[in-house]
């Protein structure tokens, strides 16, 4: 009997627990967590039943030698233990954004070219049944040659405060530009962006960026942090073919509404059933069990992602400047 992978999560807050969550139903030892706060690290190992834990990413790795792990920290703490990873040959499940420069990102896509292991980008979007039937509808030629792609994905202005250090447009719109590339299969060209809100030297709370591609498409990719707590907007995804339009909109179908309101996620990391996020990290096993990167989201589009949402925050700031990001 073929003994179960050995698995480490480093970063275990909200979302790091939804990593463990669907390890939990998977079948592979979780042999460590890590991260920052240690106090953190240890009640989210307890309550996990893992056996250890680290403040230190690097020592669980040389500790406990994982054959994967899954690095939700933020993603500017993404390229040190990912480093390390690949350096032990471990695979790695990275978090969107993979990194937040173009300069990390290829310092991974360097490391990975050296190691056993291989690097696979958490963009879960690919693995939520809706967009899958989408792009799969879109594929088969549905509504014809592909022209267009628009989309919206709009968040409660308490982000702001949640993530002050991070940009929309690698927080919020990466989900939009992966979708768009995995749709199109294309490159971008070109970018255009605009922004409006804000304070200081903060973040936009709008962001609307146009993006040409080389297959003659065009991209209307739009997010904003403006929403009153507790209300949503549906995340909508429109494709414009030769042929006609394939609309998608992705919103909670059971909302509560007790001592607090909520909406309950039914297909991205819900609690009570399988959702993405479990579709995700088992493709994530399959792959280390084969010993081959994913082929269903790679390094190399999540790096010209990254460098998409790059000319983006620099067009927007820019007050619309068209950027090339074709190199």
């Amino acid at each position: 009997m073929t003994a179960p992978l050995r698995i480490g999560v480093i970063g275990v807050g909200r979302f790091g627990e939804r990593h463990l969550s669907a390890y939990a139903r998977q079948e592979v030892e979780i042999v460590g967590v890590a991260d920052r706060d240690k106090e953190r690290a240890r009640a989210v190992a307890e309550r996990f039943g893992v056996d250890r834990w680290f403040a230190d990413s690097a020592e669980l790795i040389r500790d406990r030698r994982p054959d994967g792990v899954s690095v939700v920290t933020p993603g500017r703490h993404h390229l040190e233990p990912t480093l390390t990873a690949l350096s032990h040959g471990c695979s790695v499940l990275l978090e969107k954004p993979v990194t937040t420069s173009s300069a990390e990102v290829a310092a991974i896509e360097a490391a990975a070219a050296d190691s056993s292991a291989f690097v696979m980008p958490a963009h879960i979007l690919r693995f939520a049944a809706p967009y899958v039937s989408l792009r799969a509808r879109v594929g088969e030629g549905a509504v014809g040659r592909l022209l267009g792609i628009h989309s919206r994905r709009d968040r409660s202005r308490d982000h702001m405060q949640l993530f002050p250090d991070i940009h929309p447009a690698l927080m919020t719109l990466i989900h939009d530009i992966d979708l768009a590339l995995w749709i199109s299969g294309a490159q971008a060209l070109r970018v255009s962006a605009y922004q409006r809100g804000g304070e200081g030297d903060g973040a936009p709370a709008l962001l609307w960026a146009h993006v040409e591609a080389d297959d003659g498409s065009l991209w209307s990719l739009r997010t904003s942090w403006l929403l009153p707590l507790h209300t949503s907007l549906a995340d909508r995804l429109e494709v414009y073919g030769s042929d006609g339009a394939v609309v998608l909109d992705l919103q909670p179908t059971v909302s509560v509404f007790g001592s607090s309101t909520e909406a309950v996620d039914h297909e991205l990391t819900p609690d009570a059933h399988a959702g993405a996020i479990d579709a995700e990290i088992s493709h994530f096993c399959s792959c280390i069990r084969r010993g081959t990167a994913s082929d269903i989201v790679t390094l190399a589009e999540a790096a010209h992602g990254v460098r998409i949402a790059e000319a983006i925050i620099s067009s927007a700031a820019a007050g619309g400047t068209q950027l090339d990001v074709s190199a």
